[in-house]
């Protein structure tokens, strides 16, 4: 698909091959030789997919090598297309979606390779629609590991993180404060999409309460949150942080595997003024208690 074609949006969506679910795409599948026929020209490919979506692995002045790799529906839903990008040593394999009347909605990186030194990685798609990221590393002899499950949020217009998977310290670079407090209540523990955005919650005076520190950094760091404070329980599973005499409310509503917030006082004292404390935090596995030794 070349630059000086003329091509229609579905042109575009057709020429990427049909394929089934489940699609995976892995560092070796990136480092295969890709037929030119499924070549696309910068200028076309970027009528229909915004070159924000590129920038942040290749930088704004980069022109990659772009291949079409694969196109799935849902069925009276999205459309979703696979595609990698070369550039040099470096290559990664994408997902981006378009909506039953073929505008582009969201797209996000599955697997990157040729970046660091990491033994191996992968992205996926199942026959549920539910995308996973995958990627792993050994240091030292030991592997760590990342998986994150997300879906594409129609209501959102996002990749909504609906679960979580590291057995790597992932809050290293953000001081918390709570982080040695007690951890027995039901919905005590940590709650997190990446070392950046996290909800740690810890006991509280009495059952009814918990106490929670809260950080986010959104839009590349640009606009960042954080808050520490006692939040209330209203119902078996929400909770409210609400201090005297401050406009700011924040609402905590549980489950067995995720923390939902919502701001309903405002927390501008506590915030950037163009984000709020928002959205889904998956709850991280708790690890395994230490054995105790040798029974006597």
């Amino acid at each position: 698909m070349k630059d000086d074609e003329v091509v229609t949006v579905t042109d575009f969506i057709e020429f990427f091959p049909e394929v089934g679910l489940t699609f995976q795409l892995a560092d070796t599948t990136l480092r295969q030789k890709t037929t030119d026929s499924l070549l696309i020209g910068n200028k076309t490919f970027h009528q229909f997919i915004p070159d924000s979506l590129l920038k942040k692995d290749f930088g704004a002045t980069a022109r990659p090598k772009l291949y079409a790799l694969g196109r799935v529906k849902e069925k009276d839903r999205e459309t979703y297309l696979f595609f990698k990008a070369v550039a040099g040593s470096k290559r990664v394999g994408y997902l981006v979606c378009f909506s039953e009347k073929e505008q582009f909605l969201q797209g996000m990186p599955l697997v990157r390779d040729g970046f660091d030194s990491q033994a191996s990685a992968y992205g996926q798609l199942d026959k549920k629609f539910q995308i996973t990221t995958y990627r792993d590393k050994k240091q030292a002899g030991q592997l760590s590991f990342k998986r994150n499950v997300y879906f594409y949020n129609n209501t959102a217009n996002e990749f909504t993180l609906i679960f979580t998977e590291p057995n790597e310290e992932i809050i290293a670079n953000v001081i918390n404060p709570i982080d040695t407090l007690a951890a027995k209540h039901k919905f005590a523990g940590e709650y997190v999409k990446d070392k950046r955005n996290f909800v740690s919650v810890r006991d509280g005076k009495s059952a009814s309460e918990v106490l929670v520190f809260v950080h986010f950094e959104k839009n590349g760091g640009e606009c960042k949150g954080e808050l520490k404070g006692m939040a209330r329980f209203v119902s078996n599973n929400v909770a409210v942080y609400q201090e005297s005499g401050n406009p700011c409310s924040l609402q905590l509503s549980f489950s067995k595997t995720a923390v939902s917030l919502k701001e309903t006082g405002g927390c501008g004292s506590y915030r950037d003024i163009r984000c709020f404390f928002e959205g889904s935090y998956p709850r991280k596995k708790a690890p395994k208690p230490e054995s105790g030794g040798k029974k006597k």
